[in-house]
């Protein structure tokens, strides 16, 4: 069987949704398929166009024995503007179509979304290529824009979204969602449920094991064993709400023993140092996005985990960094909307506590409940693996994508 892959990230990029995409990809050619790749150049997390990559339109690669071509994109040096990051999205809708023409013919196309357009590109191709296409949802776009506030609800950018949505959902054979909090959405604007499919992310539970918090991580940086670790890891961008988690560390003082760490990049990074800096959070610490070898140190030698969202993020996003935690076996401290989809499976799975969003005073409590009640944070931990071993193991999900696909090649 022939696939085409769309998707924006695409390895060496370590964070966002690239390793997802090449994973796949991968499995695919491992079954004996003709798989190639559309993708963009490396530009995340700092949002800039890596060295090696600069000053090119295309450029063609051999990733892990899978063919990519690699497309334009335009990157604003600042992403945080909503006109900047829909031209950027656009870019690379138009510039994966002119290479989609060249990438030889198709049995499947799967387009990853974001960028919604990239819809509109995967059905434009398959007119070309007498060939259907799956939309998978990594991203609710435009509501995602919508719930953080970068975009209202009546301007002209989202009502065009909204009729691109219904566009490219009638027109897909399927659409591939992470989550249940997706199948609803979807389903309360009209997509059939025959169409949906439930298709989670995943994660390498022979790579990300429990250990010793007191380990290596500590030792570089001189945390000592008694103290409290509290630690955000991942993008810094607006959805995250992560102001929370810095007033949050401003609630502390010296004497309690608790110390705040924020590890990673992104668009809103400056913003939340700002904030940091005006608040004097001494017990706040700000360290680049680390090698991904060292994430299972990194993640092991937190007390508690902390997810934030802003109060409008409800079914919209399901962070991928929920399974890194729990399989750290680390509890999760959920500053987020009790009915949004980050709280319902905190509370459901009992893998940590669910605390009002942007409320610093109500997560400061969380954290002192859980470091007065160590045996309560290490069940909550223990559980976190367990589920993260139960629906989300890597070799299981990946091998139910790639039958999910072949069947829809099959019955097409």
């Amino acid at each position: 069987m022939r696939f085409l892959i769309l998707g924006l990230n695409y390895l060496p990029e370590s964070t966002s949704i690239g390793p997802y995409t090449a994973d796949l990809a991968e499995s695919l050619a491992a079954r004996g398929h003709h798989v190639s790749v559309v993708t963009g150049f490396p530009m995340a997390p700092q949002w800039r166009i890596w060295k090696g990559y600069r000053n090119r339109l295309f450029m063609r690669q051999i990733v892990n024995g899978v063919p990519v071509l690699r497309t334009f994109l335009y990157v604003p040096s600042r992403p945080q503007k909503s006109l900047n990051r829909i031209l950027f999205d656009s870019s690379f809708a138009l510039s994966s179509l002119i290479a989609g023409f060249v990438a030889g013919p198709a049995d499947l196309m799967i387009a990853i979304s974001p960028p919604l357009q990239l819809g509109l590109t995967a059905w434009l191709l398959g007119r070309v290529k007498h060939s259907p296409f799956v939309l998978h949802l990594q991203d609710l776009v435009p509501d995602a824009a919508v719930a953080t506030g970068m975009l209202r609800e009546d301007s002209r950018a989202v009502r065009l979204a909204r009729k691109i949505e219904r566009f490219v959902y009638d027109r897909a054979c399927s659409v591939g969602v992470i989550s249940e909090g997706f199948v609803r959405n979807l389903t309360m604007k009209g997509v059939p449920p025959a169409k949906i499919a439930l298709l989670p992310n995943y994660i390498d539970l022979d790579f990300l094991k429990p250990m010793d918090r007191n380990n290596g991580f500590r030792q570089q940086y001189g945390i000592k064993s008694d103290t409290f670790l509290v630690m955000y890891s991942g993008s810094v961008a607006l959805k995250q709400g992560l102001q929370t988690f810095v007033e949050t560390a401003a609630e502390f003082r010296e004497a309690d023993g608790v110390a705040f760490y924020m590890i990673g990049e992104g668009p809103y990074l400056g913003e939340i140092q700002s904030r940091a800096k005006e608040l004097k959070t001494d017990y706040l610490r700000f360290l680049p996005l680390q090698p991904r070898e060292s994430l299972p140190l990194q993640l092991c030698a937190a007390d508690a985990l902390v997810i934030t969202q802003k109060r409008a993020v409800t079914d919209v996003v399901f962070p991928g960094k929920l399974l890194y935690y729990m399989a750290a076996g680390r509890p999760i401290l959920a500053a987020v909307s009790p009915d949004s989809e980050t709280g319902r499976f905190v509370t459901k799975h009992q893998v940590g506590i669910v605390v009002p969003p942007e409320e610093p005073k109500a997560l400061a409590g969380a954290i002192r409940h859980l470091q007065r009640n160590r045996d309560e944070a290490i069940r909550l931990g223990r559980n976190g693996r367990r589920v993260a071993e139960e629906n989300f193991d890597r070799r299981v999900v990946l091998e139910k994508f790639v039958n999910y696909l072949e069947a829809l090649v099959m019955n097409s």
